[in-house]
């Protein structure tokens, strides 16, 4: 059962970040988009926390082995770069050097959800369903 929420708590916060990020590309115009913005990459980081506890104890009910793949290895590297990427996404409002901040939480930003996409492939492909 863990396992199946784990899946289905994966998918449902990639799409949030999906959401998060469309927000900040395509709705910039309006005044809420910051609002999106924040609260979906926050609602989607902490279930992100909450799928990766899951995996592991998951993992240590099966006696497997931790992070012992590509799936496991991408999945934390986007878990760590989201992680970094959100405080930047605060810091920035405080830097000194603004574009340099904003510009890396940018493509940072691309680059979690890119892993994030990667990881739910593989983690598909780990369980042949892809």
């Amino acid at each position: 059962m863990i396992f199946f929420l784990h899946i289905l708590l994966m998918v449902i916060v990639t799409l949030g970040i999906v959401i998060g990020v469309g927000a900040a590309i395509f709705f910039r115009q309006k005044n809420s988009w910051l609002k999106i913005h924040k609260s979906f990459n926050i609602f989607s980081l902490l279930g992100i926390s909450a799928g990766i506890i899951m995996a592991v104890f998951y993992v240590s009910e099966t006696g497997g082995k931790h992070i012992d793949g590509l799936h496991q290895i991408i999945g934390s590297a986007a878990f760590v770069l989201a992680v970094f990427t959100l405080s930047l996404g605060f810091y920035q409002f405080k830097a000194k050097n603004k574009l340099v901040v904003r510009t890396t939480h940018r493509l940072l930003g691309r680059i979690s959800l890119v892993l994030l996409l990667t990881a739910i492939m593989l983690g598909l492909k780990l369980i042949n369903i892809i």
